[in-house]
């Protein structure tokens, strides 16, 4: 755990850095722009050390100084992919960008993606391209889903040789439902793009990734309404000796759910031994997570832990409250939760250095709660 606070005013410009390593708490002091005087205090445990790190953050923040601000790494969201703003192809791109290509309609004079990808590859820049992402898709027959997307990037893996960051499926809402997106066969693709860092999918209807053998890849991302149980085993038998970030979007019963918190529980034990942003999200039995998540081996080398968009209720709450390894991270989501006012004001003067993240509180409907995506 790092926390950096500054001190500014018309005299001082100075800042305080903490951090906790094991037994050892390492404090850093001075004027910004220099390197600081630092002062290392030993404990009998770990727990000592953070519990005596939150006083002195407690005590600096009462004299004035303020967080710097600190957000938790997104790897995708509506807007960017591997932090590269998502901008649709036209007749040239960016590579700054991360590349979309998509059907705008369905109408019969609007190329497909497959006729995109083609008119993407043939372009005199295309080296410079390592993040694409596909979008809605059109094909002249009757297929309907990322199949023929799919074999049009290994038919053009000259091209897209340099490609390190892909999502397929990103669709909006109006669009097309979550459930109803569509895939097939991804087992075979892998080996035509081994300098993936990072992967994504939205939808899971007819998906079969396979054994995921990309040893490069840092980022690995799953956005559905309700996640088969052989799509999580097919994760964990992967070859995926970098991971860094997962992020798996559980879902509902109702939609397709087919993982239990037993099934989790090698991700908990640290199957992933490099993760340090751990997302398991949109999920129906969150409180139960909650629970099992009680000083897990995997929280040891995370910094962020996202459990947004699920059902986490003040059962659940009690159990981060009193999970003690939870202070080690940098960042907490909660975001779209049923717990109560008394157990978030808990958790927030609990988690303060942690900045948890409560927003969007849901009340429930009568008895029904609801995760955030699921049709």
């Amino acid at each position: 755990m790092t926390i950096e606070l500054i001190y500014q005013d018309e005299k001082s410009n100075k800042f305080w850095k903490i951090t906790v390593e094991g037994n050892q708490h390492i404090v850093t002091y001075g004027r910004v722009g220099t390197d600081g005087t630092s002062k290392t205090k030993t404990f009998v445990d770990e727990a000592a050390a953070l519990k005596d790190a939150q006083k002195l953050i407690a005590a600096k923040k009462k004299k004035g100084y303020v967080e710097t601000a600190r957000k938790a790494k997104i790897i995708r969201d509506s807007y960017t992919l591997a932090g590269k703003p998502i901008k649709k192809f036209g007749a040239t791109f960016n590579p700054n960008t991360a590349v979309k290509v998509s059907t705008d309609s369905y109408e019969d004079d609007d190329p497909s993606v497959i006729e995109k990808l083609e008119k993407l590859a043939n372009l005199p820049n295309i080296n410079e391209l390592d993040t694409l992402v596909i979008g809605e898709w059109k094909y002249a027959g009757e297929e309907e889903d990322s199949r023929p997307s799919i074999e049009k990037l290994i038919e053009l893996k000259d091209a897209f040789s340099g490609l390190k960051h892909l999502f397929v499926g990103d669709m909006s809402y109006e669009s097309c439902e979550i459930s109803w997106i569509q895939h097939d066969d991804f087992s075979h693709f892998y080996q035509y793009f081994p300098n993936l860092e990072t992967f994504g999918i939205k939808g899971i209807g007819g998906l079969k990734l396979g054994k995921i053998q990309l040893p490069k890849l840092k980022n690995l991302i799953i956005e559905c309404g309700g996640l088969p149980l052989r799509t999580l085993k097919e994760i964990l038998s992967s070859d995926l000796p970098n991971l860094e970030y997962l992020e798996i979007w559980l879902g509902t019963e109702y939609y397709g759910l087919g993982v239990t918190v037993d099934d989790l529980q090698p991700i908990l034990d640290g199957h992933f031994p490099k993760l340090y942003h751990l997302g398991l999200k949109n999920y129906d039995f969150q409180d139960e997570l909650a629970k099992r998540l009680h000083n897990a081996p995997v929280l040891k080398n995370l910094k962020t832990l996202d459990f947004s968009m699920g059902i986490l209720k003040d059962e659940g709450a009690q159990a981060l409250y009193h999970n003690d390894a939870l202070l080690r991270l940098e960042h907490i989501n909660c975001r779209h939760h049923y717990i109560s006012d008394e157990w978030q004001k808990k958790l927030k003067e609990r988690y303060t250095t942690q900045n948890i993240n409560l927003k969007d509180y849901k009340k429930p409907d009568e008895d029904y709660f609801y995760v955030e995506v699921g049709e």
